[in-house]
């Protein structure tokens, strides 16, 4: 697609600095509107819990903290992927061609390709958490540690809900708005303009999968989200439609959700991140990388056959 925007004749290198710079600005204005927006319904505790940090072990600190996780992501990703693309691409909907024909067999395949794909980044996971740092960097290892283990318990309080309506906010919370924001930055900008600047397809997949995992500034989930960030990117690109790694990004987070909402409710006790541990592991991961093959060929077939995509 030919760019038409105010700074369409931008190195790609300067655009992907513009984008950092209006995501930043972007979370700073709206995650400051979003706070000054919540003080009126708020006590003076519930004020005092903004300025001092959050106390999650109460509903309402809680309810605070889903709050402002919703309004950042709108802030970081979302907001700044629509002015970045106005800016450069003069046309929002054309840009990230959110307005192509949406072909159902592959948002049928990247379904599969997800779950298929499943045990091998749990198997990822496996791996990850067993790299070390070296003695000397023993401290960034203990803080990195700590970090995650604060992370994954309020992702663990988030997940622990009892109600239909909790389990469609934490739908919406963290699989809708992710899913959105993430690819329309990584996938539909990142990864362009780096496609733009090295003229190679596969480092501009690789260099968003990078800085995708990056992102989440979490070291024992790096692996894992780098692999799932490729798959996103080479569906990406082998689609030419930014819905289908929207759509397989949702389903990876939205299955995650409702496999611990059930867990969670005794409804079952098959745990979604465990597949692909432990000693039937080679067994799923054989299967799963074969199975990811597959379905990968037939979006590069797909690709060959009727469409080339990045260009610009």
């Amino acid at each position: 697609m030919k760019e038409i925007g105010f700074f369409k004749d931008l190195h790609p290198f300067a655009k992907f600095l513009m984008l950092l710079a209006i995501a930043f600005l972007s979370f700073i204005v709206v995650t400051l509107i979003g706070s000054l927006a919540l003080i009126p319904f708020l006590s003076d505790d519930g004020i005092g819990s903004i300025l001092s940090g959050f106390d999650f072990s109460d509903e309402k600190g809680l309810n605070i903290l889903k709050y402002m996780q919703t309004i950042s992501h709108f802030g970081l990703f979302i907001i700044p992927s629509l002015i970045f693309a106005w800016l450069v691409g003069g046309n929002i909907v054309k840009y990230f061609g959110l307005n192509k024909r949406i072909n159902i067999l592959y948002f049928l395949l990247s379904v599969l390709l997800i779950i298929n794909a499943v045990p091998l980044i749990n198997y990822f996971i496996e791996i990850n958490s067993r790299l070390t740092l070296p003695d000397s960097m023993s401290n960034i290892e203990e803080w990195m540690k700590r970090t995650e283990e604060s992370a994954m318990e309020v992702t663990e309080r988030f997940l622990s809900v009892s109600t239909i309506g909790g389990l469609m906010f934490n739908i919406f919370m963290i699989a809708i708005i992710p899913a959105i924001g993430e690819e329309l930055v990584f996938r539909g900008i990142v990864l362009r303009l780096f496609n733009q600047w090295t003229k190679n397809i596969h480092i501009a997949v690789w260099v968003s999968a990078i800085l995708f995992s990056a992102m989440h500034l979490q070291f024992y989930g790096f692996l894992p989200r780098l692999f799932l960030g490729a798959i996103l990117g080479y569906m990406f690109v082998w689609s030419g439609n930014i819905w289908i790694p929207i759509f397989a990004h949702f389903a990876n987070n939205a299955m995650a959700i409702i496999s611990y909402y059930l867990i969670h409710n005794k409804y079952w006790d098959v745990d979604y991140d465990k597949v692909g541990e432990a000693a039937i592991a080679p067994v799923y991961i054989v299967l799963s990388i074969i199975m990811t093959t597959i379905i990968l060929f037939i979006f590069y077939r797909y690709y060959y056959k009727n469409i080339r995509v990045l260009k610009n």
